[in-house]
């Protein structure tokens, strides 16, 4: 699976939140106030596991998700239903399924942004089974 299409399968999995998907920065609503906001990062995957006879790599795909919001309660709300939308989603066969590897962590301010930013950063990992 290429980063692409790794890509559209996490929005695709957060659309129903109604939540501005993006590559980079975050737009506020017509008051001024900050969208709530999932900055996707994703990689296609990272080789490992080199046969030194073969050419045959494993490769362990991420995806970082920053959750961005104007306070901090909602970012607590809208963290767990990212992981809830993220964590097992499966990718197809051989593919696997994304897997939380996040550490378990506050929403902080962001110093310096005028209106105020909270935000959390979530990592996930592409899982798959022995042999595929």
């Amino acid at each position: 699976m290429d980063a692409l299409d790794l890509r559209d399968s996490c929005i695709a999995a957060l659309q129903h939140l109604d939540v501005d998907v993006t590559d980079d920065g975050v737009e506020k609503d017509s008051d001024g106030r900050v969208r709530r906001t999932v900055i996707l990062g994703v990689t296609a995957g990272v080789a490992g596991n080199r046969r030194a006879a073969g050419g045959s790599v494993d490769r362990t795909g991420t995806v970082n998700a920053l959750v961005v919001t104007a306070s901090r309660d909602s970012c607590l709300w809208l963290v767990q239903r990212v992981r809830d939308a993220l964590a097992d989603l499966p990718l197809g066969s051989p593919h696997g399924r994304l897997t939380d590897a996040s550490y378990d962590a506050e929403p902080q301010p962001e110093p310096g942004t005028t209106p105020a930013r909270w935000s959390q950063a979530l990592a996930f990992t592409i899982t798959r089974k022995r042999g595929h």
